[in-house]
């Protein structure tokens, strides 16, 4: 064999290793796993305000959530109250119903893994995300996501005030509940 024959095969040997290690490198995002609905305390429908924020854009809405030990659900409504679609979450996944009044920008499954971001507490994150490459990592705020070591979100909790800021789609989330009697309907967040 020649050393040109061998030359030829040791690069081509060397480029298929460089593309295998990027492929696996730049290997498509998984989703992340949402924790047991049974770990989440069952509760009657409540009213919360819904903000999403994506390039420069700001959308109002409302959410009806209702979840007990098997199934989450969400109603996403016009700040009028008109029904824009259903979120369903349960032991086999995330979907949003039929008869939604358009097409939303993300996945079902999105939208139920950062749901489920701000409404778990961070040990059943931890617990859910065990022996996956996400992590949840606590912060004096709240708590960051992880996926393969690398910033996903950062979640902020005031008590009253939800956000979460998805470093990687570029959308923010607020999230608060409606008070029954309140007067005006501003959010109870601090300013981006």
């Amino acid at each position: 064999m020649t050393n040109r024959v061998r030359l030829d095969r040791w690069f081509a040997f060397s480029l298929l290793t460089v593309c295998l290690w990027l492929t696996g490198c730049a290997a498509p995002l998984t989703s992340a796993p949402i924790p047991d609905l049974a770990a989440l305390p069952a509760s009657p429908p409540y009213t919360q305000h819904l903000i999403f924020e994506h390039d420069g854009e700001r959308r109002q809405l409302l959410a009806v959530l209702r979840h007990d030990q098997s199934v989450l659900r969400m109603a996403l409504l016009s700040p009028q109250g008109q029904r824009l679609l259903t979120l369903e979450q349960d032991r086999n996944g995330a979907r949003f119903l039929p008869g939604a009044a358009f097409e939303p920008p993300f996945s079902a499954q999105w939208l139920a893994e950062r749901l489920a971001w701000s409404l778990w507490p961070v040990k059943e994150l931890e617990r859910a995300f065990q022996d996956s490459r996400w992590a949840v990592q606590r912060h004096e705020a709240g708590h960051k996501i992880y996926y393969r070591n690398q910033l996903m979100a950062t979640v902020t909790d005031s008590g009253t005030c939800h956000i979460v800021d998805d470093l990687q789609a570029g959308y923010r989330l607020y999230r608060t509940t409606v008070e029954p009697n309140a007067i005006h309907n501003e959010l109870p967040c601090p300013a981006p």
